[in-house]
């Protein structure tokens, strides 16, 4: 199967959380985390979430600062990035910045028997794509994008999107920040979440990059095949 080149981007605790127990929106990372971001949206082509992350936290998906929106244009990449939700409920707010910022284009992947008046709904402010029974067929997603002309594909979670990919055999990248702070809570999420996989299926990775900036880690890994 023909498809992007998939890269997980997500800042955790030291303890290994993205947010709390109760779901707020992260506010443990700095400066240069966010600046680290953005140059990571500035080389994809487009970015992917998860409903629940919508819904939670609302993100500004495309590239924010002048300095990384000039070098996205010597890359050659066009001006905005597509935007893409993953939801099979099509619970979507219309008024969430996903559906108001200025965006390549804006996709949402549901399910064949998403209800019609959701789609119906929701296609006038974005393409619906029905991909998948059930659940959504990445694979199938993936190979769409594709033929849209994405190469490179940002996923920025949450992690029970992120657990489908590496599941799948669909992640090729990591990219980890390693905040200076601990949260703890047994109901707070993690970068990976999902049933899990058994210690002998676990996804192997190889560190291609470390690098220290003041009190935080930045990590990037390579999926091991």
């Amino acid at each position: 199967m023909e498809r992007p080149l998939v890269c997980v981007n997500m800042a955790m605790t030291a303890d290994g959380k993205i947010t709390s127990a109760s779901r707020e929106y992260p506010t443990f990372t700095s400066a240069h985390d966010r600046r680290t971001m953005d140059r990571l949206r500035a080389e994809a082509d487009a970015v992917l979430v998860g409903a629940g992350t919508l819904r939670a936290d609302d993100p500004q998906l495309q590239v924010r600062e002048p300095e990384m929106r000039a070098y996205r244009r010597r890359l050659g990449k066009r001006e905005g990035l597509i935007q893409v939700v993953v939801t099979a409920s099509l619970e979507l707010d219309l008024s969430a910045r996903f559906f108001q910022e200025r965006a390549a284009a804006r996709i949402v992947a549901t399910v064949e028997e998403a209800p019609e008046d959701r789609v119906r709904r929701l296609e006038a402010a974005a393409e619906v794509w029905k991909v998948g029974r059930g659940r959504i067929d990445l694979p199938e997603l993936l190979a769409r994008l594709r033929r849209r002309g994405v190469e490179r594909l940002l996923v920025e979670g949450g992690g029970e999107l992120n657990w489908a990919f590496a599941s799948a055999g669909l992640l090729d990248e990591i990219y980890v920040t390693v905040a200076p702070c601990l949260l703890g809570g047994r109901d707070a999420p993690t970068l990976l979440e999902g049933p899990g996989l058994a210690m002998a299926a676990r996804v192997r990775l190889r560190l291609a990059d470390l690098r220290r900036e003041g009190d935080e880690i930045y990590c990037r890994y390579e999926v091991v095949r």
